[in-house]
């Protein structure tokens, strides 16, 4: 008993301190999703082969391992887009810029006509 406790606090310790420096970047969100649907898996599987510690060992291993992944591009995918917003905004300020240039020349071209 003492020894799950014991278990169960050193897996809780570092969960608790990472998300106290701040919130979960994409990437670290997978890995811990993956980590513990994969030590769950591991532990379901291991228990059927009578190693139940094994399994969740290494299936939070890959389970973290593949949502780090999945989350890396899922970040990836959202920095591109935010790229790409960005590029947007300056183009449409451009444009603007522009129509206003075009229209002050207009107007100048019409003083010019006056006289």
């Amino acid at each position: 008993m003492r020894k799950n406790l014991a278990m169960a606090a050193l897996f809780c310790v570092p969960l608790i301190a990472g998300c106290a420096s701040g919130s979960l970047s994409k990437r670290e969100t997978g890995a811990l999703g993956g980590g513990a649907l994969g030590a769950g898996a591991g532990a379901l599987i291991g228990h059927a082969t009578g190693h139940t510690a094994g399994g969740a060992a290494i299936g939070g291993a890959l389970g973290a391992l593949t949502g780090a992944v999945v989350g890396d591009q899922l970040q990836a995918q959202d920095q591109k887009s935010e790229s790409q917003d960005e590029e947007l905004r300056k183009q449409r300020q451009e444009i603007e810029q522009l129509k206003r240039q075009q229209n002050q020349n207009q107007s100048n071209d019409s003083d010019y006509e006056r006289y």
